[in-house]
């Protein structure tokens, strides 16, 4: 039996679990997603996107380790994929049908000539459509109070939930280019980026056989990086 539950209970559940964001966006947004990956592609009967977010610590960058930044993104990956694990599982509990998208790992799609993987669904762009924030020129959501230190995470349901207004709040300035000079690969436009030019340097096997992200510069020097004063 469909036990009722809305949009501010779903949200208040996501907070107990430990988002710091949450948000919502009817599968009517989602018109311009690509064939493939939309979320009724994911999830036959979708309605709606509950997005969720959390903050890692911006102290990494104080670290001349590769360690310490790719820990950070790790744990909060980890932290978010539960939230939105036990979220799903909460909502399958009321009835319905929900499913948790990986916030990372693993890629159903791969192109190995163009170095270019792509999560079942864009959560960043989900992000937009949710009211969590703006895109910027480094391709990061931006949110105003917590910028762009963050992780994201999806749920798909089959209830009709109110929808959050989208962010109206501007990102970028137009003349701003610190991210775009400041990448070694040059991989940015201000609107894409370019896979291959940037795990040509951030992605990096250690000699022991582990892996870290190796530059975050277009993160770090983002003056939204805290939140849009």
């Amino acid at each position: 039996m469909l036990k009722k539950i809305d949009a501010e209970e779903i949200k208040l559940r996501a907070t107990a679990l430990g988002a710091e964001l949450c948000g919502i966006a009817p599968v009517e947004r989602f018109a311009g997603a690509p064939t493939g990956f939309h979320p009724t592609d994911v999830m036959e009967g979708c309605r709606s996107v509950v997005m969720v977010a959390t903050r890692f610590p911006s102290g990494v960058f104080s670290s001349p380790s590769s360690a310490a930044y790719t820990f950070a993104i790790f744990k909060a990956a980890e932290q978010v994929d539960a939230i939105t694990f036990h979220l799903a599982d909460e909502l399958d509990r009321l009835g319905g049908l929900s499913v948790a998208v990986p916030s990372r790992d693993p890629y159903d799609y791969w192109d190995n000539e163009r170095r270019h993987g792509q999560g079942i669904l864009s959560l960043k762009h989900a992000a937009v459509q949710a009211g969590l924030g703006r895109m910027g020129k480094n391709t990061l959501l931006v949110n105003d109070r917590l910028g762009n230190m963050l992780c994201l995470g999806a749920v798909l349901v089959d209830r009709d939930l109110a929808g959050d207004a989208p962010a109206d709040y501007e990102t970028c300035e137009a003349n701003c280019r610190a991210c775009l000079d400041v990448c070694p690969a040059q991989a940015l436009d201000g609107t894409t980026i370019s896979q291959r030019k940037c795990r040509s340097v951030c992605g990096k096997s250690t000699d022991g056989g582990g892996f870290v992200y190796a530059c975050h510069k277009c993160r770090q020097i983002c003056p939204h990086r805290l939140g849009i004063m």
